[in-house]
């Protein structure tokens, strides 16, 4: 697992201030700080910048490529997704916090403006000392030439270059970046309904450069695997944050309500399953249920809070108020306690009449007792003679708890019931004083490789055809050349890169002919870029500037951002 962390000693990690204002930027091409265009995705939050200088405060990104997921069978050895004998499935997640250099700034201020769109960045003419465009030096001689070449430069830069200037200007002068200090952040794979895989992660962790471990969802059914496998299952990433007035309001906790809702979460996701085994009657743990009804309570009395597209949850439901929590409401049991509360209700269920139910409680008692989750009944029938009630009454004597797994689970518990509901709900429903962070929660970005195109680092070309005196071996003679004048190239180009100015006349590119901008671009069109190949120019003789010859030179392709018209 890869932590990328690019951030300055002096990088403030600041709370988000409240009215600051959501942005996520996507499908936008950056030079990254190697000097290569590169995607660039940011999201993160920005202070209203009317008056004065506000702040862009900075979430990190994640990211997964697909094509690196593991499926490591009950060997221990890695093997193809469709083995029947699948033991766990990795997932490596990659975690990106930098602060935008010049160029990605562009990207922000573009995207937080709202009026405006850029795909990518351009990058600037070569020019020299005196910021003047940069010219072969026999151009010089021919005003018509340089008067051409100077107004191709002012197209592209009025097109280009200053609007993108602008917008860098824009952002230097009314932004400054800040990184956000979470308090935590969550890592959540969901596979249809069922959620597969949740940890979380201390927010100290991102500012101090620590590593994420591989995501290992261990046992998955065929389902998940194929859901995975074929990216079609969601992997979210939860930040979490408190703002700059910590706030903290008084909040009423239902446990009565947290209760019922996980209850009749638990009972959709069976049916949903159409599965059997401990699918059905074993229940995961009810910690991310619990947290997440308390904050949904705790965010609907949270009304005045002002950051948009986040949910308000409860700082205070940490771990230790959650466990607490389950123990009250959901009791421990011994396995043999389970099997005997199941047993005792079967004969209750007899006496009542109600033989399917009593079928149940039976055989289900058998399963745990044998610890055979084949014996467990068939998820259909146990919904069609169960209904919602009777499930509830039967999870209240007792399930199997936590992993689905039918080896080495041990985890037993059950649900209070009414009268003892009443009892315990009292200690819960009182008014508490909590204090409260934010949550914004998104998909993991899945890594994608940019389209780019093969450019020479020249912005344009014009055609060129005249007789020349060219030198052939040791004879001159007067030859009609066809090729295209280059015209001004950008910093960092392959043209730059090889000494090659503006006005320098090209023949070939590769082993085609180029006589127009069209013919280059259809040229380059043969090559990738990143592929190195040969050019041919035509320069003057050492001797004798009014005699000519061809020159090849090889040169390296650069990726340039293919760009799609509006």
């Amino acid at each position: 697992m890869v932590s990328i962390l690019s951030l300055a000693a002096s990088t403030v990690f600041s709370q988000v201030t409240p009215n600051s204002i959501r942005f996520d930027i996507g499908n936008y091409i950056a030079i990254d700080n190697n000097g290569k265009y590169a995607p660039y995705n940011a999201h993160g939050f920005y202070e209203n910048a009317s008056t004065t200088t506000a702040n862009v405060f900075i979430l990190p990104n994640l990211k997964l490529d697909l094509t690196k997921i593991k499926f490591i069978g009950t060997n221990g050895l890695e093997t193809s997704r469709n083995t029947s004998e699948i033991r766990s499935i990795i997932i490596p997640v990659t975690i990106n916090l930098s602060l935008p250099n010049e160029s990605q700034k562009a990207g922000i201020i573009a995207n937080i403006k709202g009026n405006t769109t850029i795909q990518a960045f351009y990058p600037p003419v070569v020019k020299n000392a005196n910021g003047y465009p940069v010219l072969h030096p026999m151009v010089s001689s021919n005003p018509v030439l340089t008067q051409q070449l100077i107004a191709m430069v002012n197209q592209y830069e009025a097109n280009a270059i200053i609007p993108q200037q602008q917008l860098i200007n824009d952002y230097n002068t009314r932004y400054r970046t800040q990184i956000i200090s979470l308090t935590e952040f969550e890592i959540i794979v969901e596979a249809g309904d069922e959620v597969v895989y949740s940890k979380r992660y201390p927010g100290t962790w991102i500012g101090t450069g620590g590593t994420l471990k591989n995501i290992t969802i261990e046992h998955p059914t065929e389902y998940v695997r194929n859901l995975i496998a074929q990216g079609n299952g969601q992997i979210l990433v939860s930040y979490k944050f408190r703002d700059s007035k910590l706030s903290k309001i008084n909040a009423n906790i239902n446990a009565t309500a947290i209760v019922d809702q996980y209850l009749n979460e638990a009972f959709q996701n069976s049916v949903s399953q159409r599965s059997s085994g401990w699918s059905f009657l074993g229940f995961g743990s009810s910690k991310k249920s619990v947290k997440n009804s308390m904050n949904q309570q705790v965010s609907q009395q949270a009304s005045t809070q002002s950051i948009a597209n986040t949910t308000i949850e409860m700082y205070d439901a940490d771990d230790y108020m959650i466990n607490q929590f389950e123990s009250a409401f959901f009791p421990n049991l011994s396995q043999q306690q389970t099997i005997q509360n199941h047993i005792t209700a079967a004969e209750k269920a007899k006496a009542e009449g109600n033989t399917q139910l009593m079928d149940l409680h039976l055989k289900y008692a058998e399963s745990l007792q044998k610890n055979d989750p084949n014996l467990t009944p068939n998820i259909e029938a146990a919904v069609a003679a169960l209904g919602k009630k009777d499930y509830v009454g039967f999870i209240a004597n007792g399930v199997r708890w936590g992993n689905n797994s039918a080896n080495g689970n041990t985890s037993y518990r059950r649900v209070l019931n009414s009268h003892e509901m009443s009892s315990m709900a009292s200690n819960w429903n009182s008014t508490k004083v909590v204090s409260l962070q934010h949550a914004v929660t998104q998909p993991v970005l899945v890594s994608q490789e940019a389209k780019f195109r093969p450019s020479l680092g020249a912005i344009d070309a014009m055609p060129f055809q005249n007789n020349l005196l060219m030198l052939n071996g040791y004879m001159t003679q007067s030859q009609n050349v066809r090729g295209v004048i280059i015209g001004p190239i950008t910093a960092g180009g392959a043209m730059q890169r090889n000494n090659i100015y503006p006005g320098t006349l090209m023949t070939r590119i590769g082993n085609y002919p180029v006589y127009s901008g069209q013919t280059v671009t259809e040229a380059l069109s043969h090559y990738e870029a990143g592929e190195s190949i040969y050019i041919t120019l035509i320069v003057p003789i050492p001797t004798n500037i009014n005699i000519y010859q061809e020159q090849r030179v090889q040169v390296t392709l650069d990726a340039y951002p293919a760009i799609t018209s509006n």
